[in-house]
């Protein structure tokens, strides 16, 4: 089918199509004088996301769709959720926010003067990425990126948080791309426009009906769709705020590490235990004589003991000991003298 494809942008299309016998070609946007035919908008990816999830096993489509549906009503933050089979296992799902869908059409009223008959998002234009990878796009001043869970934009922290460490890239080109829009504008997979899927021949109230089976499965898939999407947007916000400290962190992994070696450096937390203490544990080895009565250690890596000892000497050669190994003491009170015995308190800090 002839007509037109769009890709919007903030303020209206920064690229288009004329589609022709199931061939694009780019078209200057000044040259849209003829609308005839079908008219496809594609949505940015920076103005609206897409999740691609798994149906569960032995779940028929109609159902992996509902059970989608309900389980992103749990995250969702937009007007509704759109689902829509893109194979027999798996469902992609959006949730447009208020009046998102209507200010599309608006932009292409604007620019063409008439709606567009399908919004499709970008992402769907790039093919399937390799295994464990992601396939990428640019159009214009847009970055399209198709990883195997979602269609996101090529920002850094969205691709730092998204692209595994290491896994394929496959980038695509002018004519694989307008090789995807021929084929989103001859069926689009993902009508945002119509809230149903335009691939198969699925309608609303099979959709309704499926609703029936999905309830045995809507409530763990609810919950497991919400921890997921917790712990996604937890690890994105723990990077941003180390990448705030160490732009060189790669990913969440390195940022563990980097976290764990600079806490162990400041003696901090549990890491931080075992070298002091071994440190306190060779010099009370070293004499004998030297009672250990208190122990403590703080958050910050500080470690407080209470030592006791027929005199002081002992615990001075204690003292010693530590600081030899290179540990730093706190200027201690005078020791007390208690029921024979001599205490004194020591504050160890970190090197």
């Amino acid at each position: 089918m002839a007509g037109l494809a769009l890709l919007l942008g903030e303020d209206g299309p920064v690229a288009a199509w004329r589609v022709v016998d199931g061939r694009a070609q780019g078209l200057d946007l000044a040259d849209m004088v003829d609308v005839s035919g079908r008219v496809v908008a594609l949505v940015p990816p920076d103005a609206l996301p897409v999740r691609i999830v798994r149906g569960a096993p032995g779940a028929t489509p109609v159902q992996a769709v509902a059970a989608a549906r309900l389980s992103a009503q749990v995250w969702a933050e937009g007007d509704g959720v759109v689902a829509a089979l893109l194979d027999e296992t798996r469902v992609m799902v959006a949730t447009p926010g208020a009046g998102q869908v209507a200010g599309w059409q608006g932009q292409v009223r604007a620019a063409l003067g008439r709606e567009a008959d399908a919004l499709v998002p970008a992402g769907l234009i790039l093919p399937e990425p390799p295994e464990g990878g992601v396939s990428r796009g640019k159009i214009g001043p847009l970055v399209l990126v198709r990883g195997e869970a979602a269609l996101f934009a090529g920002e850094a922290a969205l691709w730092d948080a998204l692209v595994p460490e290491g896994g394929a890239v496959l980038d695509c080109d002018g004519a694989a791309l307008a090789q995807g829009v021929a084929a989103c504008h001859a069926a689009p997979p993902f009508d945002l426009a119509g809230d149903a899927p335009a691939a198969g021949s699925m309608r609303r109230l099979a959709l309704l009906a499926g609703l029936v089976g999905a309830l045995v499965l809507a409530l763990p898939l609810a919950q497991a769709g919400r921890w997921k999407f917790d712990v996604w947007r937890a690890e994105a916000a723990a990077l941003a705020r180390v990448r705030a400290r160490f732009p060189q962190v790669a990913d969440f992994a390195g940022a563990q590490a980097l976290v764990a070696r600079e806490r162990a450096a400041r003696q901090a937390g549990a890491m931080g235990w075992a070298p002091v203490s071994a440190a306190l544990w060779r010099a009370l080895r070293a004499s004998p004589g030297v009672r250990l009565a208190a122990l403590g250690h703080d958050e910050d890596g500080t470690l407080h003991v209470t030592l006791g000892a027929g005199s002081a000497a002992p615990i001075d050669a204690v003292m010693l000991a530590l600081q030899r190994d290179g540990w730093r003491l706190a200027p201690p009170p005078a020791p007390v003298q208690q029921g024979g015995e001599v205490l004194a308190t020591i504050t160890v800090l970190a090197p």
